[in-house]
């Protein structure tokens, strides 16, 4: 598992300079998860590896990130996929691309062309025109957005969060050593930041100040560089994908952690939560309104997985 890994993406853990801490781990359903639902498979032999989103009609966007070459990775298209599984249309002549959101207004937002030291923020009109909004030093990795379409990126190199505000204001609105290695970040009911480092397994809030509080550090599950890959919050739970050690994750935001699907092997097998299967589970997002995750798969056959909640 991990020489696979490490095919993909072996030049970024020198980046992972972290520890972790541990905390208690449980196996058995979190809340609000049927004990009958199912992980199924949307689409196999899939390339979208990377971040995933669902914009507010439930269409489904997948990044294909490709594997880390020089400076960035090599994949250069989104996924539009319907709920079925579908692939309605592809995004093409991106760089390398990971996280995306949508706003109410029907532009795409993505992280695009990374290279490890500065990463472009570009934005797609629904008429296919593209806008580099702005460059963020580092690696822009994650991104969310809020109900008035402010944008809020997680950074991977850098120990920041941005923000950008839907008049396009761009500002640091988070800055702690903690934050460098920060790729999942969604938001919680309050309207704090939550944000998951890649590299220690931590999951931390940020408040509307800037205040940065850890909320747990998922024990055991860090190897090789690779811990959390995205982060997804549904009702004040935060769902996490363990890259490395093929399960998916449910956090309260008091940081109590269970293991919600997943047996541990790397394949690619449906079937009930706990029996089934992932090959790296990497991007995770939600249908907020359906009660649906969203999960790729960075290795393997790659594929597009559905867990309904």
């Amino acid at each position: 598992m991990k020489t696979t890994l490490n095919q993909y993406f072996q030049p970024l853990i020198i980046l992972s300079l972290f520890f972790i801490s541990a905390t208690l781990l449980t196996s058995c359903y979190g809340d609000g998860i049927e004990k009958e639902a199912k992980v199924s498979t949307l689409i196999s032999g899939f390339a979208g590896n990377d971040a995933v989103s669902v914009d507010r009609k439930g269409i489904i966007y997948v990044s294909e990130f490709g594997i880390f070459e020089n400076t960035g990775g090599n994949g250069t298209r989104i996924f539009k996929v319907a709920p079925n599984g579908k692939v309605l249309d592809t995004i093409k002549g991106l760089s390398g691309p990971m996280g995306t959101a949508k706003d109410s207004k029907g532009n795409l937002f993505v992280n695009n062309d990374n290279n490890t030291v500065r990463g472009e923020v570009l934005k797609i009109y629904p008429g296919g025109n593209r806008e580099v909004v702005t460059s963020i030093d580092g690696w822009p990795s994650g991104m969310t957005i809020d109900r008035h379409d402010n944008l809020y990126i997680s950074n991977f190199t850098a120990p920041t969060v941005h923000k950008i505000s839907a008049d396009g204001k761009v500002e640091i609105i988070a800055q702690d050593e903690r934050l460098a290695g920060g790729v999942g970040i969604d938001l919680d009911s309050k309207g704090n930041i939550i944000v998951a480092n890649f590299a220690t397994a931590s999951i931390y809030s940020i408040d509307k100040t800037g205040n940065v509080s850890l909320i747990t550090t998922i024990p055991d599950i860090v190897f090789g560089g690779f811990g959390i890959g995205y982060i997804t919050v549904i009702n004040d739970r935060i769902y996490a994908t363990g890259i490395a050690v093929n399960y998916i994750f449910e956090v309260s935001l008091t940081g109590e952690t269970t293991i919600i699907a997943g047996n541990g092997e790397p394949a690619q097998v449906d079937g009930p939560l706990l029996e089934a299967s992932f090959s790296n589970p990497n991007g995770i997002a939600s249908d907020k309104y359906r009660g649906t995750l969203y999960i790729t798969e960075f290795t393997g056959a790659g594929g597009l997985r559905k867990v309904s909640l």
